[in-house]
């Protein structure tokens, strides 16, 4: 009995062995690499926004109006609104904003940005936005101000 004991103690001290030299060099492996490699890995990549669709319908008469601002046309104006959506405050914004389902002849506005690289981010909101953050408001008034439109 005392010999299987002995085993038994033998056999659980070298497989706690094992585990303590793998976490080990676990932890130490990926440090050495992060220490050696941290030069060559460029930062986090900022999403630049080349384009900015807004679309407003419902109202009245329900007849839909789209304004676009892009990277090449609309000069320092352009230039800001796009440097607006491009930044951390606007990328984290929701998808939608005010109640699910609005009443009728109130507008819904639908900004679309798109950024280089493809990357699109759409976010929803409505005259009855109770919730609407403060940039998406200057976003959808400033595109309506500077974009062109088919009707403007």
């Amino acid at each position: 009995m005392r010999n299987e004991s002995g085993r038994i103690i033998r056999r659980l001290l070298a497989a706690a062995a094992l585990l303590l030299g793998i976490a080990t060099a676990a932890l130490a492996m990926p440090g050495a690499a992060t220490a050696a490699s941290t030069a060559d890995v460029p930062g986090p990549k900022t999403l630049v926004a080349n384009r900015v669709e807004l679309v407003r319908t419902g109202g009245f008469t329900g007849i839909p109006q789209t304004w676009t601002v892009d990277a090449e046309h609309f000069g320092e104006p352009g230039a800001r609104l796009l440097a607006l959506v491009s930044t951390p405050e606007y990328l984290a914004l929701k998808p939608l904003y005010g109640p699910k389902n609005p009443c009728c002849d109130f507008f819904i506005y639908t900004v679309t940005v798109t950024y280089d690289g493809g990357f699109t981010k759409v976010v929803r909101t409505s005259e009855l936005a109770t919730d609407e953050p403060e940039l998406l408001t200057k976003v959808i008034l400033l595109t309506q101000r500077i974009g062109s439109s088919p009707e403007s």
